[in-house]
C-alpha cells in the first residue's frame, strides 16, 4: 500500500436509508399507531423490538466500510476495444470479515458498467480489479468510483465516493487494416549489396498468414501449386530489417494509418523481425524486443 492510499474514515463514509429502510420505517409506524389505537401491549413490545432491529442495523452497515484502506494501481497497457483492468489494493489487515461490497464507476458518465462486488476475509490483503472499456487511444484515467454496501438487511445505504491522484492507462491503436507489410531489406544486404541476401541460416517454411511480406514468399513453391509457404530464418544474417513510415499509409485517414501500422508492428515482434518506426514527431531505428514494441506503441497512442 502507498502513502496515497484512501482509508475510510467516519468522515468519508455517508448513510441513509435506503427504499426497503423506508418501507419498513413506514409499516413500524403503522404498527405504532395500531398500538396506540387499540392499547395492544403485545403490539408496542414488537414495534419496539423491531425499531431496535433497524437501529442497530445502522451501526454495522457503517462498520462494514469503516477503517477500510484502499489503493489503486497503474493497469497494463491496452488496445482500444479491450477492457482495461484498473487493479485496486483492498487492505483489511486487523479488520473484522467484510461483505457485499459493491465497487461502480461514475453512474451519470458510465451508466452501463455492472458493479464489481466482493467480500473480505479478516485479515485480507485482495487485489481487485475494475474493468474500463477502452473506447478512444492516449490516455485512460480511472475516474471516480462509488464504493457501497447496504449489508447486513439493506435497509440503510452506505457509500463513500474514491478518488485516486492520477491512474492512468495507456490505450494502443486497434491493430486492424488489410496492406501487406512494407518489404525491407535483409540487414546484411544494406550493409553489403553485392553479398548473398539471406546467408546459410535459412531454418525452414511456415504457412503464409495475411500481411506477411511478399518477399518472403517462395514463389516456386506457389507455381507448382503446393500453396503459400514463407521462408523462415535463424540468426543476425537472417532478420529482415523494415521500416514502418508514415508515408505508407498516408493515404489512409490518420486513426486508420495508426491502426495499420499497429498491426505491422504486432506482426514484425511475432515473427521476430527487426523493424523501426517514423512517423511525424518520433523515429526509433529498428530493433527487437519487448522494450522496442512499447516504446512505438506508446507512441501511436500519443501520437497527435
Amino acid at each position: 500500500m502507498s502513502n496515497q492510499a484512501i482509508t475510510l474514515t467516519r468522515r468519508r463514509i455517508y448513510i441513509v436509508p435506503s427504499r426497503h429502510g423506508l418501507l419498513f420505517g413506514i409499516f413500524l409506524l403503522v404498527m405504532l399507531l395500531g398500538s396506540m389505537n387499540y392499547n395492544n401491549s403485545m403490539g408496542f413490545m414488537l414495534t419496539f423490538l423491531l425499531s431496535s432491529m433497524l437501529l442497530v442495523s445502522i451501526l454495522h452497515t457503517y462498520r462494514n466500510l469503516a477503517g477500510l484502506r484502499i489503493d489503486a494501481a497503474h493497469p497494463e497497457p491496452v488496445f482500444v476495444g479491450e477492457h482495461c483492468r484498473f487493479p485496486l489494493w483492498l487492505d483489511n489487515q486487523q479488520q473484522p470479515k467484510r461483505y457485499a461490497l459493491s465497487f461502480r464507476l461514475h453512474p451519470k458518465r458510465h451508466k452501463a458498467h455492472a458493479a464489481v462486488l466482493c467480500d473480505l476475509e479478516e485479515n485480507q490483503l485482495h487485489c481487485l480489479f475494475i474493468p474500463v472499456l477502452a473506447s478512444a487511444r492516449g490516455y485512460l484515467p480511472l475516474e471516480r468510483l462509488n464504493l457501497s454496501t447496504e449489508f447486513p438487511l439493506s435497509l440503510f445505504h452506505a457509500w463513500t465516493y474514491l478518488e485516486f491522484p492520477p491512474i492512468q492507462a495507456l490505450v494502443y491503436p486497434h491493430p486492424v487494416g488489410n496492406q501487406p507489410v512494407p518489404l525491407g531489406l535483409p540487414e546484411n544486404q544494406q550493409q553489403s549489396p553485392e553479398k548473398g541476401q539471406r546467408g546459410d541460416d535459412f531454418t525452414g517454411y511456415r504457412d503464409y498468414h495475411p500481411g506477411d511480406s511478399l518477399r518472403h514468399v517462395d514463389w516456386k513453391v506457389v507455381a507448382r501449386e503446393q500453396g503459400w509457404q514463407v521462408k523462415q530464418f535463424g540468426g543476425e544474417e537472417g532478420l529482415s530489417s523494415l521500416w514502418f513510415t508514415w508515408a505508407d499509409v498516408r493515404h489512409l485517414d490518420s486513426e486508420a494509418a495508426l491502426s495499420q501500422l499497429c498491426r505491422w508492428i504486432l506482426l514484425a515482434d511475432t515473427q521476430n523481425l527487426r523493424y523501426g518506426l517514423r512517423i511525424p514527431g518520433f523515429e526509433r531505428s529498428p530493433e527487437q524486443g519487448e522494450a522496442h514494441k512499447r516504446a512505438c506503441l506508446q507512441a501511436l497512442a500519443l501520437f497527435k
